[in-house]
């Protein structure tokens, strides 16, 4: 099981995100850039985030830390189409994914570039996302999942020892899209003889 440690500041969270690199980075004589100021990483990061980014929830974020493999094989990848043709009915545990074999070319590819080039410890460590309900699980990778699969991958098939690293994870009631929670509308009241709906969803 994944071991909390402690709270932590959104920010931080939005800080691990910026600097791992997944994201088009600002840069200035090579290196990359995140700002001083809270609000401006997190304008940031709305910019050069994938659109879940922009509806990350109101969370309880938490500094865990994955201690094995099979802890690792357990998390699930982010329900979303370019992934799975129907990701909500798709089996998610990255275990069935490491592999590589059925995994979508260009996600194949992007995980095979990160194999080539070595996963670095520091891509890994409190750089990944993770989301879910309960501090029991399961939890969606937000973020870092073709760095996920790509460790996994190394762990199984080519031996490389696993060590203990650190990660964000956000814990909330509300249902959240990514995690594989149903996308239900709501009527709300009418407005100027018009049915109005919202979707009670990130």
């Amino acid at each position: 099981m994944i071991r909390m440690e402690e709270r932590v500041a959104f920010d931080d969270v939005v800080t691990g995100m910026l600097a791992s690199g997944c994201f088009s980075p600002v840069k200035s004589e090579g290196c990359h850039v995140i700002p001083d100021n809270p609000e401006a990483r997190y304008r940031l990061l709305v910019e050069r985030g994938w659109l879940f980014l922009r509806f990350l929830p109101t969370c309880d974020w938490v500094r865990a830390v994955i201690g094995n493999s099979t802890d690792l094989e357990q998390l699930h990848l982010i329900c979303e189409e370019s992934w799975f043709q129907e990701p909500r009915a798709a089996e998610r545990h990255v275990g069935r994914w490491v592999g590589l074999n059925s995994l979508p070319p260009p996600k194949r590819r992007r995980v095979e570039s990160l194999l080539e080039a070595g996963l670095r410890p520091d891509s890994i460590h409190r750089r990944i996302t993770l989301f879910g309900h309960s501090l029991s699980g399961p939890f969606t990778i937000l973020d870092g999942n073709h760095r996920i699969l790509a460790l996994a991958h190394d762990c199984r098939f080519r031996g490389r020892s696993f060590e203990p690293f650190e990660v964000h994870v956000g814990l909330s009631f509300g249902p959240c899209r990514w995690h594989g929670d149903p996308m239900t509308w709501e009527e709300r009241p009418e407005l100027d003889g018009q049915r109005r709906f919202v979707l009670r969803v990130w």
